[in-house]
């Protein structure tokens, strides 16, 4: 988290009226009160709470991400839980397991293949389905991405889920961010990174993740 403090006091230094972290990070950061003095948005804490814990069908909670966020996910996705109370119909579930059940599956490569690949070439595609066979043994009804970069394989996800698996997509959180953020009709977007980031003004996926069809100015420090 050294780094995370790092950029963190750096955007404060800018002025910024709140920080978007990376899903777990995030989750660590405000279940355990890392940073009193800054706003971090709940961005990924809202996603989970209103979408992916309250339409759970059977509490069989599934996520994937990279090292950090599997050995620090099912802790911090727990004490979020916390916060969470059931819905009428998942109280008349009779098999309804809560405290919620998790299960969690690391896929580094999966960045990779974003970096460079489409979702709809068939390594990237075949990659993902036998990840997610993993949770389809277990009985998971729920899919946590714990990347924002996975949304960019969002089709592909969507296609190779089994059947009895949710997931919600980029347009779920977008609308989170959106609400989150009602106040304000115009923001701007900052990029931080430890290297040089002129590099990512290449990467066609990422600017069209920012701007989202729209033009916008996106300055990277």
């Amino acid at each position: 988290m050294e780094r995370v403090a790092v950029g963190i006091e750096a955007l404060v230094a800018e002025g910024v009226d709140a920080v978007v972290l990376p899903p777990i990070v995030e989750l660590k950061a405000r279940n355990e009160n890392l940073f009193p003095n800054v706003k971090i948005l709940p961005l990924f804490e809202t996603y989970v709470l209103e979408n992916c814990f309250a339409y759970s069908l059977v509490g069989k909670i599934g996520f994937f991400g990279d090292y950090f966020d599997i050995q620090e996910g099912q802790k911090q996705l727990t004490i979020l839980a916390k916060k969470y109370n059931l819905s009428e119909n998942q109280n008349q579930i009779s098999k309804f397991h809560f405290p919620f059940a998790y299960w969690g599956k690391e896929v580094r490569n999966w960045k990779y293949l974003l970096d460079t690949c489409s979702w709809s070439m068939p390594l990237v595609h075949h990659r993902i389905k036998q990840d997610l066979r993993f949770f389809k043994d277990a009985g998971v009804d729920m899919l946590i991405p714990c990347n924002y970069s996975y949304f960019l394989a969002q089709k592909a996800i969507e296609k190779a889920r089994y059947t009895k698996m949710r997931f919600f997509k980029l347009s779920i959180l977008e609308k989170v961010f959106a609400d989150l953020n009602c106040e304000k009709s115009e923001y701007s977007v900052s990029v931080t990174c430890t290297d040089h980031g002129e590099f990512l003004k290449k990467e066609k996926k990422l600017m069209w993740m920012l701007g989202r069809g729209k033009n916008v100015e996106v300055n990277f420090k």
